[in-house]
C-alpha cells in the first residue's frame, strides 16, 4: 500500500501545540517582551507548573529556586523556554495509540532517552545550542505515532515481521508503506512550521548523509538513537538497534559506538528527565 503522507498527517498538522505557536510568533517579533511571554504561558496553568518543575529539576542544575515564568525566562532565555514548551506540550498531544502496537510510556521513555543522549554527544563534540539537540532527539520518532494510529493493522504486521526476522523498521516501512515514520514525522514538523534544524534530523535520522542543512545534528540523533536502542531505554517499536556506519562514527570522533563511554551519564540524565517530563 502506498501511503499519502500529506493525507496521513493532515489532522495533526491542523492542531499544532497552540501555546508553542503563540510563543514562536512572539519570539519572531523584535518588539515583544518577557511580560508577553509570561502572559502566554500563564494562560495554561498546568503547562506553567510543568515548566517550572523542569527548570527547577537537576536537569538544569539551578542554584536557586525559580518561582515564576518571568524568572525562568531571565535565566534560560526565550528561545530555550519556547523549545521546552514544545517538548512538554507534544507529550500531551498524542492519545488513542493502540497499546498492542506501542506503549506510550515506553515510547516517550525512548524519545526522552534519545534527547538526553543527543545532548550529551553534542556537548562532547563542542556544540552550544544543546536544547535543539534534546528536542530533535525527543521528536525523532513522532511519525511512528501517526503510522500506528492511522494504519494500525498494517503497522502491526510490519512490527511483527521486524521482530520475527530482526529487520530494521525503517526499511520494512518503506517497502510496505512506500514511506517511513521518519518522512511522516519530518512532514508533520514542517507542517507545524518548526525550524529546519528540527525537521531535517527527524526526516533523515536513519539516513544522516542525506541531511544538507543540518548534517551534524542529524548524525548526532542517528548515533543517539542507536545508543538508546542498545541500552534498552524505552521503545518506539524497533526490533533491533539501528546500524551506524564507521564513517559517521569517525566523523563525530568515535572509534566505535560510544555506548559504554556515555552509559552512566545517559542513565543519570535520563532518570532526571523522566521524573520531570512524564
Amino acid at each position: 500500500m502506498a501511503v499519502d503522507v500529506d493525507e496521513a498527517i493532515k489532522d495533526w498538522v491542523g492542531s499544532p501545540p497552540h501555546v508553542y505557536v503563540k510563543l514562536k510568533k512572539t519570539l519572531d517579533d523584535p518588539r515583544s517582551s518577557f511580560k508577553e511571554f509570561s502572559a502566554i504561558i500563564g494562560q495554561d496553568p498546568s503547562l506553567s507548573a510543568r515548566l517550572l518543575k523542569v527548570v527547577n529539576s537537576a536537569f538544569y542544575g539551578m542554584e536557586q529556586e525559580v518561582e515564576t515564568i518571568t524568572h525562568a525566562l531571565g535565566i534560560i532565555g526565550t528561545e530555550q523556554l519556547t523549545q521546552l514548551v514544545l517538548a512538554t506540550s507534544v507529550t500531551k498531544q498524542f492519545s488513542g495509540i493502540p497499546e498492542n502496537l506501542v506503549s506510550m510510556d515506553l515510547f516517550w521513555r525512548h524519545s526522552i532517552a534519545c534527547g538526553v543522549t543527543a545532548k550529551i554527544i553534542a556537548e562532547w563534540v563542542g556544540e552550544r545550542n544543546l536544547e535543539n539537540y534534546y528536542l530533535a532527539g525527543m521528536l525523532h520518532d513522532i511519525g511512528s505515532l501517526i503510522v500506528y494510529k492511522k494504519f494500525s493493522s498494517v503497522a502491526e504486521k510490519v512490527l511483527t515481521r521486524c521482530k520475527d526476522n530482526k529487520e530494521c523498521l525503517f526499511d520494512v516501512e518503506r517497502e510496505v508503506f512506500g514511506a517511513s515514520h521518519a518522512k511522516v514525522g519530518g512532514k508533520l514538523l514542517q507542517g507545524w512550521g518548526l525550524p529546519m534544524s528540527l525537521c531535517e534530523p527527524v526526516f533523515f535520522h536513519h539516513r544522516p548523509n542525506k541531511a544538507k542543512e543540518f548534517p551534524l545534528v542529524t548524525k548526532v540523533i542517528h548515533v543517539a538513537d542507536s545508543i538508546v536502542d542498545q541500552l534498552n531505554l524505552g521503545s518506539s517499536g524497533e526490533a533491533i538497534a539501528n546500524p551506524v556506519s564507521q564513517e559517521i562514527l569517525n566523523e563525530l570522533g568515535f572509534e566505535e559506538l560510544p555506548v559504554e563511554k556515555f552509559e552512566d551519564q545517559v542513565k543519570d540524565q535520563y532518570y532526571t528527565a523522566m521524573s520531570v517530563f512524564l
